[in-house]
């Protein structure tokens, strides 16, 4: 290992032997995600979300029992704030701090003979630093520790009411999934109460030498608010009383809220659902390319250890996987959505399979 004269960086070449112990291993974690890609699609085209439990809610005036209901009315709440944003007509109020601290990073460069692991000790913003003393290079960990003094929170508002039509609602906004629709956004510059911190740009920096030429031990907050819409709200869930609450459907409770009608409300939580369904499904295809990348580890692995050719053979591979994995999630998708269509061609199948048999058997018997 050739370590840098500062001691803040090491390079490391990786030799054949331990290139290929590093793939073996990685069969094992490849055998781990395949199965764990297809659980996660499994998932996520079962799971039951908002834009099914409410598929079919009912206007609170025409309320059923242990059916979902709906409200459009003007929201309110007890004033919300923060020890940096002051108490206002918000939603939620949220807060997350940063510190300029030690980080080692570790990373691969070249390829075949040319591998080498590369550790380097930088200063970086990071809401979760780590202690330099368990650091590996000899001058990162002599570094101090630097620590947020600010801890990341939110503040949601509390005494939520609705009001339509006359009546009042009450509705706890803890408890409510707001879709993207309602908006949040950085507080106005005259909500904000530095408390000795400097505002610059988008952050709050414990003293103006951090915001003009940051240095380690320095701290940034970022502040966000989600006010309350001007415009109407419609909420979704069961009502007991006249509070509404977390509406039960399959095993699951559900509250959402966003701004304008039913309709609009409905559609924004249509799109949400789908949104993370597709995030969902591409997750599942990394996880399942990246695991039949790691079963064929051993043979890119030496693949790259012949120039030029070598690697381009491994690129063809991961291309080639990466078809395969995108072929069988989307099979998986199909299976699973439209399981009874396969059900009926199973069924019909083995039917035909005994029929043609039963023929068969019988033909003998009835020749001359």
């Amino acid at each position: 290992m050739a370590i840098s004269s500062d001691g803040m960086s090491s390079s490391e070449s990786v030799g054949f032997f331990s290139q290929f112990g590093d793939s073996l291993k990685g069969i094992l974690t490849g055998f781990a995600l395949i199965p764990l890609s297809i659980f996660v699609v499994f998932k996520v085209e079962t799971c039951t979300q908002a834009g099914d439990a409410f598929k079919n809610a009912k206007p609170v005036t025409q309320m059923e029992e242990g059916k979902p209901v709906y409200i459009t009315g003007k929201l309110s709440a007890e004033p919300v704030g923060s020890l940096f944003v002051k108490q206002g007509s918000y939603i939620s109020v949220s807060e997350s701090s940063e510190v300029y601290a030690w980080d080692e990073t570790e990373r691969t460069e070249g390829e075949g003979s040319n591998k080498k692991k590369v550790r380097e000790c930088k200063l970086k913003w990071t809401n979760d630093p780590e202690n330099p003393s368990k650091f590996q290079l000899p001058a990162c960990k002599s570094k101090p520790f630097y620590q947020r003094r600010v801890k990341s929170d939110t503040n949601t508002a509390t005494g939520g009411m609705l009001v339509s039509d006359g009546k009042t609602y009450k509705v706890s906004l803890s408890d409510t999934d707001f879709t993207s629709s309602v908006s949040s956004s950085k507080p106005a510059d005259s909500e904000v109460i530095t408390n000795g911190y400097t505002p610059s740009g988008n952050y709050l920096y414990s003293n103006a030498n951090c915001a003009s030429n940051e240095y380690e031990g320095c701290e940034r907050i970022s502040l966000t608010v989600t006010p309350i819409p001007e415009t109407d709200m419609t909420f979704l869930g069961t009502l007991k009383g006249d509070t509404l609450g977390k509406f039960t459907y399959k095993d699951e409770a559900f509250m959402s809220a966003s701004v304008g009608d039913y309709a609009q409300t409905m559609a924004a939580i249509k799109s949400d659902d789908s949104t993370k369904k597709w995030i969902g499904r591409f997750v599942s295809f990394i996880l399942l390319w990246a695991g039949l990348s790691l079963l064929v580890g051993p043979v890119t692995m030496l693949l790259d250890f012949i120039p030029f050719v070598g690697t381009m053979g491994s690129s063809v591979i991961r291309f080639v996987l990466g078809v395969v994995a995108f072929v069988i999630i989307a099979i998986t998708i199909i299976l699973v959505k439209f399981w009874y269509i396969w059900l009926l061609l199973i069924v019909g199948a083995v039917g035909y399979g005994y029929y043609k048999k039963k023929n068969v058997t019988a033909s003998p018997a009835g020749t001359v």
